[in-house]
């Protein structure tokens, strides 16, 4: 008797796949859309800290904008 599955793969398990490892792995039968997952996973945190960086300084324009206006108003 021959036990195993064709096709049969390993999700998650490759720590050179964009997410450094999952810290569990899935056994996938079918192509990973076939279960809702990404074929090619990322790490969508991994531009946090440039995005809220980002956020910071709209903010600071945003500020400068409202105090430019109020003190041009104020005249």
């Amino acid at each position: 008797m021959e036990a195993g599955v064709e096709g049969a793969r390993l999700y998650g398990d490759d720590p050179e796949d964009g997410v450094g490892a999952f810290g569990a792995f899935f056994l996938l039968l079918d192509d990973p859309e076939v279960y809702g997952l990404p074929p090619d996973p990322v790490v969508t945190t991994r531009d946090l800290g440039q995005i809220w960086g980002a956020a910071a300084t709209a903010a600071g324009l945003v500020g400068a904008a409202v105090l430019g206006a109020i003190a041009l108003g104020a005249r």
